[in-house]
């Protein structure tokens, strides 16, 4: 393959966004299913004016790589007691899993 079949120009949603249309490679990128119909070379305004018509940042709102996302953000923003209670709460969880399974691998 050549270096520009695995490189993709991405523009982002909006000038707030804090992003310029920058070239990232594939495997630094997550895709979804969302896209958006626009000519080939086309001008960062003609693109976010078709993100815009296309509705695709409240799509991408309601995807699961922005839930996911928003999960990884809001675990990394836990205090420290936050994080100790979280594992506390999994330890508890998987020890009743852990026991109802030894419950029904003696029981057949």
């Amino acid at each position: 393959k050549q270096w520009y079949q695995r490189r993709v120009a991405i523009t982002a949603g909006g000038p707030d966004s804090g992003l310029a249309r920058s070239v990232f490679r594939l495997n630094q990128i997550a895709i979804t299913d969302l896209k958006v119909k626009i000519p080939r070379g086309c001008k960062t305004k003609v693109v976010r004016a078709a993100l815009a018509k296309d509705d695709i940042p409240a799509k991408f709102l309601k995807s699961g790589l922005s839930k996911k996302s928003e999960a990884q953000q809001a675990k990394a923003a836990l205090g420290d007691f936050a994080r100790f209670k979280l594992r506390v709460s999994k330890t508890a969880h998987n020890r009743k899993i852990r026991s109802t399974v030894r419950k029904l691998k003696k029981s057949s």
